[in-house]
C-alpha cells in the first residue's frame, strides 16, 4: 500500500511538475530568442541605413570594412545585394543568396518587408539566425542587407539556464519526494499498527492494543475504537474460557458423588437382579463417558489459554517418548507401533503442548485402527518445516468425513459403538496451531488415516540455544 500511494503521490507531484516546468523553459528559450533577435535586427537595421547612404554616393569601401569588423566581432556574416539579389560587398568571401535559409528572408526583404520570423535557440538547433532589412530610398528597393548570426553562444547561455532550472526542478523533486515519504508513512504508520495488530487478534494473541496518538486524527479516532473492540474480544475470550473451565472443575464433584452412589446402589440390589446390575453398569459407563468429555473440554480450554513464548524443542525426543509411553497399551491391543524418528530435529513451539497433541493422536489410533499398523515418524520437509506423521492402516474415512474430522463432538456413524468424545482430532489440531504449527488430515492408500503436523524451524539466531525437550 506505501509503494502504491506513493506511486500516485509522485505522479501527481511529476504532473505538475510538469505543467510548471515546461511552459517556464519555453518562456526562458523565447525570452533569450527574442533579445537575440531584437539586437540582431536592430544590427541589420544600421546597417541598411548605412548601405542606403554608401549606394547612393556609389562608395561602398567604408560600409565593407564596417561589415567586417561587425563579423569579426560578433562572428555574424554580412552581405549587401542589389535589388536583383546579387551581392555587392560582404564581411567575407563567398557569400551568396544560394547558401541554405537566405532565399526566403531575401525574397521578404526586396519585397519591402522586414524579417519578423524569429526560431527558438534550442540548444538541439544550430541553424544560424538569419535576419534581412530593406535598403529603402524615397519609397524604392534598392536592396537588402542580410545577416547570418552563428548562435553557439546564445544557445550556450540558454543551456546553462536550463540546467539552473533543470537544478531546481531536481531540488523540488528531491524534496517533494522526502516530503511524500514522510507524509505516506505519517499516513500509513497507524494503518500498518492496525494491520499487525488485526493479524495477532487474528493468531489468537490477545488483547493487542496500538498507538492512538500517531497519524490523521480520523486513524486516530480509528485506532482507538480498534482497541476497544479488542478489549471486548480479550474479555469475551477470557469469559469463555473461564467459563468452560469453571464448568468442567464444578461437574466434576456432582459425577464423582453420582459414581459413588451408583456403585453404592449396587449392594442394594438382590443377587439375581441381573437387569438392574446391568443397568447400573450402563450407568457407570455413561458417568465415564462424560468424564470424558469434560476432562477433554478441560484441555481444550487450557490449550486455548495458553499464552507462553515458543521455544525450541527437542521433537524428536518428545516423540520418542510417547511412542515409549504409549508402547504398553499399543502391546495390549495386539496393534504394532512403528517408530521412525531420526536425532536432532527441532523446532519452535510450546513444549507443554506438543506432547499433549501426540498423546490425543496416537490414543485416536489405538482406538480407531486397533489391531492395525501404526506409524510415528518425524522428518524434515523441503520447505524447512518438520513434519510429524502419525498414520494407520485401519479403516479410515471418507472425503466428506475426514472435512469434518477435525470438528468439535463430531464422530464418524460407523464410529459411535467406539468409546470418545469427539474432541481428540480438535483438541490435538487446537494444542498443535496454538504452538504455532498447522495439523493436515488425508486418506493413506490403501486404507487409513495419515495426520501431518508441521512445526516452524528454529530462527538462526535461537540455533545454538539448547533446545528443550524430555530426555531419551
Amino acid at each position: 500500500m506505501r509503494g502504491r500511494l506513493l506511486i500516485i503521490v509522485l505522479g501527481l507531484t511529476a504532473c505538475l511538475l510538469a505543467a510548471l516546468g515546461l511552459p517556464l523553459v519555453i518562456t526562458r528559450v523565447e525570452q533569450e530568442s527574442r533579445e537575440f533577435f531584437m539586437s540582431r535586427a536592430d544590427d541589420t537595421a544600421r546597417f541598411a541605413d548605412e548601405a542606403e547612404s554608401a549606394l547612393s554616393v556609389g562608395r561602398t569601401q567604408r560600409l565593407t570594412a564596417d561589415l567586417t569588423r561587425y563579423d569579426e566581432l560578433y562572428t555574424t556574416s554580412i552581405f549587401v545585394t542589389n535589388e536583383d539579389g546579387l551581392v555587392i560587398c560582404s564581411s567575407r568571401e563567398g557569400l551568396t543568396s544560394a547558401i541554405p535559409g537566405v532565399e526566403r528572408p531575401l525574397l521578404t526583404a526586396l519585397a519591402g518587408l522586414p524579417t519578423r520570423e524569429q526560431h527558438a535557440l534550442w540548444p538541439w538547433d544550430d541553424r544560424p539566425y538569419v535576419i534581412a532589412e530593406p535598403i529603402v530610398r524615397d519609397s524604392r528597393i534598392l536592396g537588402a542587407v542580410i545577416t547570418m548570426s552563428d548562435t553557439a553562444k546564445s544557445r550556450s547561455i540558454v543551456v546553462r539556464r536550463l540546467v539552473v532550472l533543470g537544478l531546481g526542478v531536481v531540488a523540488l523533486t528531491v524534496v517533494a519526494l522526502a516530503s511524500a515519504v514522510l507524509i505516506v508513512r505519517w499516513v500509513l504508520k497507524p494503518v500498518w499498527h492496525l494491520d499487525r495488530a488485526a493479524h495477532a487478534i487474528g493468531n489468537g494473541a490477545v488483547p493487542v492494543h496500538v498507538a492512538e496518538s500517531i497519524g490523521p486524527p480520523e486513524l486516530r479516532r480509528l485506532a482507538a475504537r480498534f482497541n476497544a473492540m479488542a478489549d471486548s474480544i480479550a474479555a469475551a475470550a477470557r469469559n469463555q474460557r473461564a467459563f468452560v473451565a469453571q464448568a468442567t472443575h464444578q461437574l466434576r464433584n456432582p459425577l464423582t458423588a453420582l459414581r459413588i452412589r451408583l456403585e453404592n446402589t449396587e449392594w442394594y440390589l438382590a443377587d439375581c437382579d441381573a437387569e438392574g446390575r446391568a443397568e447400573i453398569h450402563e450407568a457407570l459407563g455413561e458417568v465415564d463417558r462424560l468424564n470424558e468429555v469434560i476432562n477433554a473440554l478441560l484441555q481444550l480450554a487450557r490449550a486455548e489459554a495458553v499464552e507462553a513464548v515458543r521455544l525450541p524443542v527437542d521433537v524428536s525426543a518428545m516423540a520418542r517418548s510417547r511412542a515409549r509411553a504409549w508402547r504398553a497399551a499399543y502391546a495390549r491391543s495386539a496393534t504394532t507401533l512403528t517408530v521412525d524418528v531420526p536425532d536432532g530435529l527441532t523446532a519452535l513451539c510450546l513444549p507443554n503442548l506438543l506432547g499433549h497433541a501426540l498423546d490425543g493422536l496416537l490414543d485416536n489410533a489405538l482406538k480407531y485402527a486397533s489391531g492395525c499398523a501404526v506409524e510415528l515418524s518425524v522428518r524434515c520437509g523441503d520447505d524447512g518445516l518438520v513434519e510429524v506423521r502419525v498414520s494407520d492402516s485401519g479403516p479410515g474415512l471418507t472425503a466428506d468425513e475426514l472435512a469434518h474430522a477435525c470438528d468439535r463432538f463430531w464422530r464418524s456413524p460407523r464410529h459411535q459403538d467406539v468409546p470418545g468424545t469427539g474432541l481428540g482430532l480438535a483438541t490435538a489440531r487446537t494444542l498443535i496451531e496454538e504452538s504455532g504449527g498447522s495439523m493436515e488430515l488425508s486418506a493413506r492408500e490403501p486404507t487409513g488415516i495419515e495426520v501431518l503436523i508441521r512445526l516452524p524451524a528454529v530462527p538462526t539466531d535461537l540455533v545454538e540455544a539448547d533446545p528443550l525437550g524430555v530426555s531419551a
